[in-house]
């Protein structure tokens, strides 16, 4: 099964705000992304513009290894290196442009396919909220960023 489809959404982060939070793989990431498992991250490599790094969550229960490349200014784009529960070649893109008011306009793509069972229904549900999750889970962690270090 596969699940595909993009959303929009706006934050009072700026875009290097974003670009930042997203390309942060120090300990402190679980804390900062608050879905993400301690248990299941792990961090194999850490480039000037790229990641591999194992991510996922606890529950609905998905994890995979992740390669993050942000070598395009406005873009962080990362891709499903290996997993038991998605397939290779998924992958999540945020397209980031500066806002009038001093924030950011996030342009998102998200297209997986399942290949272990239990994702499909995962999958399923992501058809139908998963551009509501995104855009509900993203503007509070961003926003969230930004009244920390008001």
């Amino acid at each position: 099964m596969r699940a595909r489809f993009e959303f929009d959404l706006h934050t009072v982060a700026t875009p290097e705000q974003v670009v930042e939070l997203f390309t942060d793989f120090s300990a402190e990431r679980p804390r900062r992304w608050p879905a993400l498992s301690a248990r299941r991250y792990q961090v194999f490599e850490v480039g000037e513009h790229t990641a591999d790094v194992v991510e996922g969550q606890d529950f609905p229960r998905i994890s995979a290894r992740w390669h993050y490349d942000w070598s395009t200014p406005g873009m962080v784009r990362m891709h499903v290196v290996d997993s038991d529960y998605l397939a290779p070649g998924g992958f999540h893109e945020l397209t980031i442009r500066p806002a009038e008011d001093g924030g950011s306009d996030l342009h998102g793509v998200w297209d997986n396919t399942a290949v272990h069972p239990s994702t499909r229904a995962t999958l399923a549900m992501m058809r139908l909220m998963g551009r509501q999750f995104f855009v509900t889970y993203y503007t509070r962690v961003f926003d969230r960023l930004v009244e920390e270090n008001d």
